[in-house]
């Protein structure tokens, strides 16, 4: 293939893919932008059936649009003055915020047993019904319906006139000891008492979406602010997931700006130092900024949204992108005359895929976002390589490089590396290694816990445990997982945990506290018999309470249809308006059902009482994702050997089995060295570290492979890699100072790495120099 037919294919894959990014642009603009902050997706899917995945997922959504609001003051007047005062603010505020109704689950709940009347009964009813006393039965009919028992009715008198239904429906108010949103307590801080009301709010929208909290936050300082000018010695603390996410898209925001701002000015800087004029700037500003722009559209229109993660891990491309456009100017600037690019091609082509592959190891990593970043870095890379080949052939036309100074450096690198006996660097390079192994014992430390991949404010740390501690009921992310065939088997299999766990298991929430189960419904439509069977007691208590407007001909057909219609708790908790947990999942024949942890139970007793028992489980999602990210990052290590594998296929389709070698010795060196490094300043090794090591590879065989084939000019070639490296050390610099612990590991290793790789670059180019 000629080098104008070279062009000419990637001008026109240039072409389409600039169409394809145009519709991107255009879906998007109907669309809106969407900045996703959810930090969920830096966590792995847990080792669990999709049942619990999909209930954490619903569990972190609903928690993600509510957030608590805590006023807290030693005087109990005072504080009712503040609560009533911020009421009336969010009541007036409509358009971000509103209480959490928790009248909808109830209504919720009344609706599903209306339907099912007659296979509910109360405790009392129960008793009644099973001595079989008409006088008993007809007497407590009429307490319920005068007495007490009638003051709430949750199932109308028309369908349940005696109350018995009703009375299991109110229940559920003392079950889930609901309570008002402001309503004042008592609490202890230290040795102070205090007097609290807590507001339980929601946002009507995506609290994990950038503009969203934004809105959202906007309101809530504007309410706190006015609030504190009457209340000014009123404390509020407060407590959600928006808190967090909105800390972490501030934390990224600045690294993006740290990240992007300084790589770019190092970029700038180093071209004008080296090309001495701004034409030279224009090359590596197009394949950047259209390079960034493409993956930003197309990843967008293809996720739906994208993630701030991404933008941090994209702006690092800067340093990477930027190499493609400075090896074309050296060959440009030392070649001015010649015909024939298609060596440079050929290394910028393997440049380009060795790079690729590297980023795209992080699709492997298990972790939703590092997907997008993986996607998002691939398309960023080819863009911006095919800019450079098809527009470059015009754009170096007359670049000159000032780089003496650069070449007098590059060769006393190589007189000195020259000296090294060949015979000696692989000996020297592997006691290196063992030597920095042995001073760590032959370990190296890690960190799985998830919790070392988030930089958390600890101010809203300290507030969420102090709210956690007053207003919650139950443990987060822990619960107890009863599996089973059917909705009895579910239930046999919760009352044997109960047996066997005693107080701590009758503690649980979950169905059991809502809905009979199938065999108790049976039991209960039976004893209903009394009342509704074709000479019910029904019947007469009507005539007896003179409720004529009632038919007791029409209950009693209700109550003959209704026979095998049994209640199925998978009506109520699908019900998205219920507000609930999904406490009840069923799907392709399995049944899932969760109970809640009150707050302040020992976890791991109930975990012991409860891991005997057929089908029930405990779990953990802080145990179970430091589990998955263990797996991850051994499987990751492997992934890395297999990459290093294919990489030297790759090479073997070009060079001989021997240089092979030599080539792919840099990057292992680069990857070994990096975990000793790491080991030696006691930096425990994470996910985050394997992964930028996969990039290490890709970086490695960038250097390795421009020297390869740049034979002819090793000094030039180096100049060129050095000035590369310089970049890629800097953007990768950048990120190890991130704010994000896990974007900051991924940048020391990327660092590390790619000095190593540097040094490598320089000993294997001071051989071919040698032997000129």
């Amino acid at each position: 293939m000629t080098q104008q037919l070279y062009r000419r294919w990637c001008t026109a894959a240039l072409v389409f893919l600039t169409l394809v990014a145009l519709v991107c642009v255009f879906a998007i603009s109907r669309t809106g932008l969407h900045i996703d902050t959810n930090l969920r997706s830096l966590s792995p899917s847990f080792n669990v059936d999709a049942a619990v995945n999909q209930a954490l997922n619903k569990m972190s959504a609903d928690a993600a649009q509510k957030f608590v609001l805590v006023l807290i003051h030693p005087d109990e007047d005072r504080l009712a003055d503040a609560s009533e005062q911020l009421r009336e603010m969010i009541e007036d505020d409509t358009a971000n915020l509103h209480y959490v109704d928790q009248s909808a689950l109830v209504d919720a709940y009344a609706a599903q047993l209306k339907q099912h009347a007659f296979h509910i009964l109360g405790a009392q009813a129960q008793v009644a019904l099973a001595q079989q006393n008409p006088t008993d039965i007809l007497r407590l009919g009429e307490t319920n319906l005068y007495g007490n028992g009638g003051l709430l009715r949750l199932i109308p008198v028309a369908q349940d006139p005696l109350g018995f239904a009703n009375e299991y429906a109110v229940g559920l108010l003392d079950r889930l000891a609901l309570r008002s949103s402001d309503e004042r307590q008592t609490v202890k801080r230290g040795d102070e008492e205090l007097f609290i009301a807590a507001h339980l709010l929601q946002i009507g929208s995506d609290a994990l979406e950038m503009n969203q909290q934004d809105a959202a936050l906007l309101s809530i300082n504007q309410l706190i602010a006015r609030l504190n000018v009457q209340y000014p010695d009123v404390e509020i603390l407060r407590s959600g997931i928006l808190f967090f996410a909105a800390d972490a898209a501030q934390s990224a925001r600045a690294d993006i700006d740290t990240i992007s701002t300084g790589s770019m000015i190092g970029v700038l800087l180093l071209i004008l130092w080296v090309f001495r004029g701004p034409r030279a700037l224009v090359l590596p500003a197009l394949s950047i900024g259209m390079g960034l722009a493409f993956a930003f559209s197309v990843c967008h229109f293809w996720f739906g949204s994208i993630h701030v993660l991404t933008l941090v891990f994209g702006s690092s491309l800067i340093g990477v992108v930027v190499d493609y456009a400075l090896h074309f100017y050296y060959f440009q600037a030392h070649h001015p005359q010649s015909d024939n690019r298609l060596p440079l091609y050929r290394a910028l082509f393997l440049s380009l895929l060795t790079s690729v592959i590297g980023f795209s190891a992080l699709a492997w990593s298990g972790l939703a976002a590092l997907r997008q970043v993986a996607i998002f870095a691939a398309l960023g890379l080819i863009y911006a390589w095919l800019i450079v080949i098809a527009l470059g052939h015009y754009l170096t036309k007359g670049i000159k490089v000032y780089d003496s100074g650069l070449q007098k450096i590059i060769l006393r690198c190589l007189h000195m590396a020259g000296k090294i006996p060949a015979r000696a660097i692989v000996p020297a390079g592997v006691l290196l290694l063992l030597a920095g192994f042995a001073a760590k014992g032959f370990d190296l430390p890690v960190s799985d816990s998830p919790r070392s991949f988030f930089a958390a404010n600890e101010h809203l740390l300290a507030q969420e445990k102090q709210v956690s501690e007053w207003v919650a009921s139950h443990e987060p992310a822990s619960f107890v997982v009863v599996e089973g065939k059917s909705a009895q088997q579910i239930y046999d299999r919760i009352y044997a945990l109960q047996a066997g766990a005693g107080e701590l298991g009758q503690r649980l929430l979950g169905v059991q506290n809502f809905f009979p189960s199938p065999q108790e419904q049976q039991q209960f439509y039976q004893l209903n018999q009394l009342l509704y069977g074709e000479a019910g007691l029904a019947k007469t208590f009507l005539a007896q309470q003179q409720l004529t407007e009632i038919d007791s001909a029409a209950l009693v057909a209700a109550y003959s249809s209704q026979k095998n219609q049994l209640l199925n708790p998978a009506d109520f908790f699908n019900n998205a308006q219920a507000g609930l947990p999904p406490l009840w999942f069923a799907a392709e024949g399995d049944i899932h059902a969760f109970l809640l942890i009150p707050k302040g139970t020992n976890t791991q007793e109930l975990a012991a009482k409860i891991e005997s028992i057929e089908g029930v489980r405990f779990f953990s999602a802080m145990q179970d994702s430091e589990m998955s990210m263990q797996t991850l990052r051994r499987s990751s290590m492997e992934l890395l050997v297999l990459a290093l594998v294919l990489m030297s296929v790759l090479l073997l389709t070009r060079y001989h089995w021997k240089k092979m070698l030599q080539l792919i010795a840099i990057p292992v060196f680069a990857v070994c060295a990096s975990f000793v490094l790491l080991a030696l300043f006691n930096v425990p090794l994470t996910l985050f570290h394997v992964m930028a090591l996969f990039l290490v590879v890709g970086l490695g065989m960038d250097y390795v492979i421009f020297i390869a084939e740049m034979t002819e000019n090793s000094v030039e070639t180096l100049s060129a890699v050095a000035i590369s490296s310089t970049t890629n050390l800097l953007s990768f610099g950048l990120l190890g100072l991130s704010i994000l612990p896990a974007v900051s590991a991924f940048g020391i290793a990327l660092f590390i790495g790619s000095c190593f790789n540097l040094i490598g670059a320089v000993l294997l180019a001071s051989r071919h120099w040698s032997k000129k």
